[in-house]
């Protein structure tokens, strides 16, 4: 069965984080490096084929998550819309 085209919207919480990890990855790296990683990232929602393509996140269970090298973005669906709701850096700095 064929599914109709999703729509993707993002937050503006997610946006936010997505420029604040942009910004971050611009301290740390090339401004080539950092583009390419934002637009992984931005990217991944795009990739989305049917709703329940990722699976449920387990910390924030009413939510999917999809894994980009370090950062998680969780999304909801609500018929033919996924709307990303956040994008969160995994990487532990502390180790």
């Amino acid at each position: 069965m064929a599914v109709g085209k999703l729509t993707v919207k993002w937050s503006s919480e997610a946006i936010a984080d997505l420029k604040s990890i942009y910004y971050y990855l611009l301290r740390k790296n090339s401004n080539e490096t950092a583009l390419k990683i934002r637009n992984e990232i931005f990217e991944a929602s795009r990739n989305i084929v049917f709703p329940e393509q990722y699976q449920v996140d387990d910390i924030y269970n009413k939510y999917r998550r999809i894994v980009i090298r370090n950062y998680k973005i969780l999304y909801s669906t609500e018929a033919k819309n996924i709307h990303i709701t956040t994008v969160i850096n995994c990487h532990n700095d502390t180790l």
